[in-house]
C-alpha cells in the first residue's frame, strides 16, 4: 500500500512539473509576441471656439500612418486634419478622446483611404508666406515630390458671417473660404510660394522672363480648377526658367 502511494505522489508531481511548464512557455510565448508601437505626443483638443466643420481636409475620422519626427512610424490610427488651425488631431480609440499631436514630432502623415485616394501625403514644411510674416512650419499635402517638389498649404480667411438658428436659438456663424499656398521647391533649394497662379503672380518669380510666362499661360491655361497634373507641368516649367537665371 505504501508503494502504492507512493508512485501515486510521483505522477502527481510529473503533471503538475509539467503543468508549470507548459504555463511558463505559453507565458514566454506571449510576451514574445508583444508590439511596441511608439508614442504620439500631443494634448486635449479643447478650442475655445466651435471648428467649422467646412475647414477640416477630411469631415471624417480617416484611417491614417504617421511619420514621427525621429524616424518611427505609427500605422492605422483615426486621423483628421484642419486647415484653418493646421492641427492634426488623433482619435484615441480606447477613450475616444482627441488628440492635437505635437506638429514639431510628426513629420509627415498619411490617409490609407481618402475618397478611394491612397496617395494623400501631407509633410511640415517650413515657408514664408508673404514679406510680412516670418517663416512658419505647416503641414503641406505633397502634389509632388521629385527633383521639384509641389506644395499645397490648406489655409482659410475668414470672409463674413451669417445668422443661425440652433434648436431655435439664434447664432451668430463665421464664414470661412479656402485661400490655398501653393509652394514649389526646386533643385537648387530655391522656394516659391504664391496664393495665386495668375501671370501676375509667375511674373513676381521670373521678372525677366514676363513674354515666356505669357505665352506659356496661352498655351497651358491654369484656370480656377487646379489639377495637379497643371501643377506639375507649371513646376517644370519654372524649373527651366530657374535654370537660366
Amino acid at each position: 500500500m505504501k508503494i502504492e502511494i507512493f508512485f501515486v505522489h510521483i505522477i502527481l508531481l510529473l503533471i503538475t512539473t509539467q503543468e508549470l511548464s507548459s504555463q511558463n512557455n505559453s507565458c514566454c510565448s506571449y510576451d514574445n509576441n508583444i508590439i511596441y508601437e511608439p508614442a504620439l505626443p500631443g494634448e486635449l483638443f479643447l478650442p475655445g471656439f466651435s471648428v467649422d466643420a467646412t475647414t477640416y481636409f477630411n469631415n471624417e475620422w480617416l484611417a491614417g500612418d504617421i511619420y514621427l519626427s525621429n524616424g518611427e512610424i505609427v500605422k492605422d490610427k483615426l486621423l483628421k486634419y484642419n486647415g484653418l488651425l493646421d492641427v492634426l488631431l488623433w482619435k484615441e480609440s480606447k477613450s475616444n478622446s482627441i488628440i492635437k499631436l505635437d506638429k514639431e514630432a510628426v513629420e509627415s502623415f498619411h490617409f490609407l483611404n481618402f475618397k478611394g485616394d491612397s496617395t494623400i501625403y501631407f509633410r511640415r514644411i517650413k515657408i514664408k508666406r508673404d514679406i510680412i510674416t516670418d517663416s512658419t512650419e505647416y503641414f503641406g499635402q505633397i502634389i509632388y515630390d521629385e527633383i521639384i517638389s509641389i506644395f499645397v498649404i490648406h489655409t482659410f480667411n475668414l470672409t463674413g458671417t451669417e445668422l443661425v438658428r440652433i434648436n431655435g436659438i439664434p447664432y451668430q456663424k463665421d464664414i470661412y473660404n479656402e485661400v490655398p499656398y501653393y509652394c514649389f521647391r526646386f533643385a537648387n533649394n530655391k522656394i516659391f510660394v504664391t496664393k495665386s497662379l495668375n501671370k501676375q503672380s509667375l511674373y513676381s518669380f521670373s521678372p525677366l522672363n514676363k513674354n515666356i510666362i505669357k505665352d506659356y499661360l496661352k498655351e497651358d491655361r491654369i484656370g480656377k480648377l487646379i489639377e495637379n497634373s497643371k501643377l506639375i507641368r507649371l513646376a517644370q516649367f519654372l524649373s527651366t526658367l530657374e535654370n537660366q537665371q
